[in-house]
């Protein structure tokens, strides 16, 4: 079972996002490239295809990202959320953020927490504005992630 630190929890970006940013502004400098060659050579229809070409898959592209933007705003969200609840638990422990690991990137009822040694399930109330910790019992191993 994979526990996340707090820090893990906090820097949630990820490099397909990026290669992403990359494909879109690089086809859309190989448009503007193309077009401005179709302009000058107006006779030649094979950069006008191109252009054309590289603006569908511009806006392909674009339509992909905006998507994988909508669910990323809701994965950001949840995440926040469980940086919220981590901070507010070292804070009722009295311990540092660091030292609280857990099983899942999103605030959900039934999640496990690691303090110190000791493991808990964490109940949330339905509105998820209160919790309360009953103490488990981990069978196997924990793997701990903190980037």
């Amino acid at each position: 079972m994979n526990f996340y630190g707090i820090q893990y929890l906090k820097s949630q970006s990820n490099i397909n996002d990026y290669l992403k940013y990359f494909f879109i502004f690089g086809s859309l400098i190989v448009l503007v490239v193309v077009f401005s060659l179709y302009l000058r050579h107006r006779l030649e229809t094979k950069y006008r295809d191109l252009s054309i070409i590289f603006f569908l898959f511009l806006l392909f592209s674009l339509g992909v990202q905006y998507s994988d933007y909508q669910n990323n705003e809701t994965k950001h969200s949840q995440s926040s959320q469980m940086v919220n609840f981590v901070e507010r638990l070292s804070d009722t422990k009295k311990i540092g953020a660091n030292e609280i690991y857990v099983n899942s990137t999103e605030l959900v009822d039934g999640i496990i927490v690691k303090i110190n040694q000791s493991y808990y399930t964490v109940k949330l109330s339905p509105d998820q504005s209160s919790y309360t910790l009953n103490e488990t019992y981990l069978i196997g191993e924990a793997q701990i992630i903190n980037k």
